[in-house]
């Protein structure tokens, strides 16, 4: 189908879907409808950004592996004026959903994160990232010390 909604007819739009069957509870919702063209509306319903922000704690702190993006995203989420904090309630409930009821304090993330990235090597976390970049220098933000600014920023106290 013919959507116009690549300004060149070489061009592709690639479109993400991710279903988790065993969603945790207590994510927000927005719908947002956007005019593309003149002719084609184009509505979307997905999590606000506290709840995308609350998965990404939660892969930052406990995806068994570094992964780049998941770096890169935190960088983007702690630019945002003002600076995007998790859903804590849905945060809790994911650590409950894979850490045990009980066992590790949502609004701790931050110290857990503070704790991983220590153990990483920021060039190689940059390096994952970069192929996935439309503009590739961008991933010569990931450092260590600005990962940690983003981290301890979002520290209460």
């Amino acid at each position: 189908m013919e959507s116009g909604l690549a300004s060149m007819a070489e061009q592709k739009l690639s479109i993400k879907i991710e279903i988790d069957t065993h969603p945790p509870a207590s994510a927000d919702t927005v719908t947002v409808t956007e005019v593309i063209t003149h002719q084609f509306l184009f509505a979307v319903r997905h999590h606000d950004l506290p709840s995308l922000m609350a998965g990404k704690a939660h892969a930052l702190c406990f995806r068994p592996y570094p992964k780049g993006r998941d770096w890169y995203d935190l960088l983007w989420y702690g630019s945002q004026r003002p600076a995007v904090k998790p859903n804590l309630v849905l945060l809790q409930n994911a650590l409950d959903q894979t850490e045990g009821v009980g066992v590790i304090d949502a609004a701790n993330w931050n110290r857990y994160a503070l704790q991983w990235l220590e153990t990483f090597d920021a060039k190689k976390l940059a390096a994952d990232v970069r192929p996935f970049l439309a503009s590739p220098r961008d991933a010569d933000a990931i450092t260590l010390d600005n990962l940690r600014t983003v981290i301890l920023r979002s520290i209460p106290g």
